[in-house]
């Protein structure tokens, strides 16, 4: 298991903690590990809420959770204080870890002191009685969100199957170094951490975002091999030249966390190509783990716009009416089975007795299709439409159709009388231009359309497009 970190004693590698600035071998990150693991380990099966960032401490705190077979939350740090306040008092964690001081104590939790410097430890006074199923590892916010108390439940055996699938179609070994360029609380930023920690790999920790200077000084001076990110990611990497960076150690570019526009893809691609750089995209959901296909990265040119095929392990089906689709290019709902595969949701502490209630078989809710190949293809998502005078419009197609023309990123959102359109643009030309296209493409007048644009989409904290504070930021106009 991966956070048998023991084995990873003395091989000379470990964790550079960005705080600190200090390298720390995994010799020396174990007895942080076994000092908080001595702390959580009585009492029976807990859980541990973590309120954490991309630091040392936090991850300490994280493996030392699983090792004392306890359900570990992830919450981001710099997360909504309101939903942490909704999140305490609808599941009671026994313990609350965080990597900063806690300010203000929640009522009915009382603090210890901390074996390792950057935690603070918070036990409840009365713990909660109710039954945590023993296979319930790890709980994470639906699909990065910030807004709803849901959580996805996920088995010891879902993380490690999903962390030795990554670590094989990325060919991760003991000499790759990754830095955390997503959050940890994030599923897709946990999954660079869980498949290096695997493979013994060599982890840089930081907070610092890819726009500042002090991200790219830890870069070289860990000599990291891979570089992770979402949509936005690569839309900052365009603002920074990303092209023109010197990178010597870089190998590997990985892309996940929602749909790369097409001429933005190409644009990385080339880089990639030009720098003898392996560039895969990938598909995923928090409800799989993180992950559930790849594009091979020589298949890149030949396969635009596909998400690949499924991890090892895995098998994608495509779904119509009850039935797998057995034509290619006919589209339906995915279905990803795999060992990966979440247990199920979570609303409240009641649900963390339940068991696996999916047996490894996830509706993902995106349609899409294969080719003859068997290359798989996502076209939207079966809640992502609206319906509009009669017309079913598909905001996802509605988003890359006009990402595509206008080579700025687009997010649509709305309701069954308006289709909202927020283009991050400093022209009103594009607005003009959004406007034509819909009102063209769909048959729509032009009062059912609202078009905005913006120096910047709102996005999470882990970097997807805030879908809620954008529809709060139109409401807020059409009031206004």
């Amino acid at each position: 298991m991966f956070w048998h970190i023991e084995r990873l004693a003395g091989s000379g590698r470990g964790i550079f903690d960005g705080a600190t600035q200090r390298f720390n071998t995994y010799e020396a990150f174990c007895e942080s590990v076994a000092a908080v693991e001595k702390m959580l380990s009585s009492g029976g099966k807990r859980l541990v809420m973590l309120l954490c960032n991309n630091s040392l401490p936090g991850l300490a705190a994280y493996i030392a959770g699983l090792r004392a077979g306890h359900a570990v939350m992830l919450l981001n740090l710099a997360g909504d204080a309101a939903l942490r306040g909704q999140v305490i008092n609808l599941y009671a964690p026994e313990v609350i870890v965080t990597c900063s001081d806690i300010a203000d104590l929640p009522e009915g939790y009382y603090a210890v002191p901390s074996p390792v410097a950057g935690l603070c430890v918070a036990f409840a006074r009365t713990p909660a009685d109710d039954y945590i199923n023993p296979d319930t590892g790890v709980l994470l916010s639906t699909s990065g969100t910030t807004g709803s108390p849901k959580f996805v439940r996920l088995s010891y055996r879902s993380i490690q199957a999903n962390a030795e699938a990554i670590a094989q179609y990325l060919a991760i070994d003991a000499d790759e170094s990754a830095v955390t360029s997503l959050p940890m609380s994030y599923s897709y930023g946990l999954s660079v951490v869980n498949s290096h920690l695997l493979a013994g790999a060599n982890l840089a920790c930081t907070n610092a975002s890819v726009m500042d200077r002090e991200f790219w000084e830890y870069f070289r001076l860990c000599r990291c091999s891979s570089f992770a990110g979402v949509p936005f990611s690569y839309h900052m990497l365009e603002r920074l030249r990303f092209g023109r960076l010197e990178l010597p150690s870089l190998r590997t570019l990985t892309q996940a966390g929602g749909r790369l526009a097409p001429e933005k893809a190409r644009g990385v691609a080339e880089v990639a190509h030009r720098r003898q750089y392996r560039f895969y995209i990938m598909y995923g959901q928090t409800e799989a783990s993180a992950r559930i296909s790849y594009l091979p990265w020589e298949r890149l040119a030949e396969k635009p716009g596909s998400v690949g095929i499924a991890i090892p392990g895995g098998k994608i089906r495509i779904m119509k009416d009850g039935s797998e689709v057995a034509v290619p290019e006919l589209c339906g709902e995915i279905v990803f089975e795999g060992a990966n595969v979440m247990q199920g949701y979570a609303e409240t502490r009641r649900c963390l007795s339940k068991g696996d209630e999916l047996g490894g078989r996830l509706l993902t809710g995106d349609i899409g299709y294969k080719d003859a190949d068997g290359y798989l293809f996502l076209t939207g998502r079966l809640k992502r439409f609206l319906k509009l005078y009669g017309l079913r419009v598909n905001l996802d197609e509605v988003e890359q159709m006009l990402e595509g023309a206008l080579s700025c990123p687009v997010a649509c959102t709305g309701c069954d009388e308006t289709l909202r359109i927020l283009i991050e643009s400093q022209s009103d030309n594009d607005v003009a231009e959004a406007t034509k296209r819909i009102t063209s493409i769909y048959h729509l007048h032009a009062t059912s359309i609202s078009v905005l644009r913006t120096s910047a989409l709102p996005v999470t904290p882990s970097r997807k497009k805030d879908y809620t504070t954008i529809e709060r930021e139109f409401k807020r106009h059409e009031h206004s």
